[in-house]
């Protein structure tokens, strides 16, 4: 065979799949950079916003396929203000961030897309369990559209200067330092109470914890009645407690070691109060304590 027929065949063969052409090459460039999806709901007495935030990069090792990774945050609400039973307080949040890959697909614009992992930020109102998920993709200017089994949705492009986020949340959360617990009730009587407790946390050893918290108790009538006792609508008092922890294997151990409580005329048949002792384990930036009796109360952080 002559070496024109060499070339002429050449010629005629077609391109690998996927041919580095300028155009994908093209398109692949524009894939790169950042995107956004967000999404409210209201379902059963809560308002739910979903958001996600994506960073998409060439791959090194091959220019015509991308990888990146999403943080989707979920953030739930509720409507009445009455707290989730996961947290003790009116709103949770969920946040994971997904390692994906992106390659090239059959279309001219089309792309598949694979979480390849994940990572939870602990919750007490999260399991920490996920799916990973794949999509199809299509580009279509500044919006690039997903598609799995039984759903869609549009990413839009919002930049593409950034770098990659770092995980969004501490990879190590220290017990000391402040805490905060809220909770409203009725009373037996339908008189309204709020309490409050303020707690410091200090590291004696890594085995040897000790605290303090202060605990403020309001009682109030819902239609602004006066109670008896206090010739008023409403009364409060606060106790101040000192506790010491000490490590058991993953948990914390309490023990209520003294009381200064407070005083007020509606508190003269009860003045005395009984110390208690809880377990305690720390779930991220809370703290869940189980009390004898197994009154369940979950610490929060306060806000800076």
């Amino acid at each position: 065979m002559t070496k024109l027929a060499l070339v002429v065949l050449a010629a005629c063969q077609a391109p690998p799949p996927h041919a580095s052409s300028p155009v994908r090459q093209l398109d692949t460039a524009q894939l790169a950079g950042d995107w956004r999806w967000i999404l409210r709901t209201e379902e059963a007495g809560t308002s739910r916003v979903e958001t996600e935030d994506w960073h998409l990069q060439p791959n090194p090792s091959a220019p015509l396929h991308l990888v990146g990774s999403y943080v989707r945050t979920v953030e739930v609400r509720s409507l009445d203000r009455v707290p989730f039973r996961c947290n003790q307080r009116p709103w949770y949040r969920q946040r994971t961030v997904y390692d994906v890959a992106v390659e090239l697909g059959s279309g001219a614009r089309d792309y598949a897309i694979t979480e390849t992992g994940y990572q939870t930020e602990s919750s007490p109102c999260d399991h920490g369990f996920r799916h990973l998920g794949s999509y199809s993709a299509a580009l279509h200017g500044d919006r690039l559209a997903l598609r799995w089994d039984g759903g869609t949705q549009t990413l839009w492009k919002v930049d593409s200067a950034r770098q990659p986020a770092a995980v969004p949340w501490p990879q190590t959360f220290d017990l000391a330092g402040p805490w905060r617990w809220d909770a409203t009730s009725y009373e037996a009587d339908g008189n309204l109470r709020d309490e409050s407790e303020w707690w410091e946390i200090t590291r004696r050893s890594e085995t040897k914890l000790d605290a303090t918290y202060r605990r403020r108790v309001t009682t109030r009538t819902a239609d602004g009645s006066m109670i008896a006792c206090a010739g008023a609508p409403t009364w409060s008092f606060d106790d101040v407690y000192v506790l010491e922890g000490e490590r058991e294997e993953n948990h914390w151990h309490f023990t209520e070691l003294a009381v200064e409580p407070g005083d007020h005329p509606c508190l003269r048949a009860t003045p005395k109060r009984i110390l208690d002792e809880a377990t305690g384990e720390q779930i991220g930036d809370f703290l869940v304590l189980e009390w004898r009796g197994k009154r369940h109360q979950v610490l929060y952080r306060p806000d800076p």
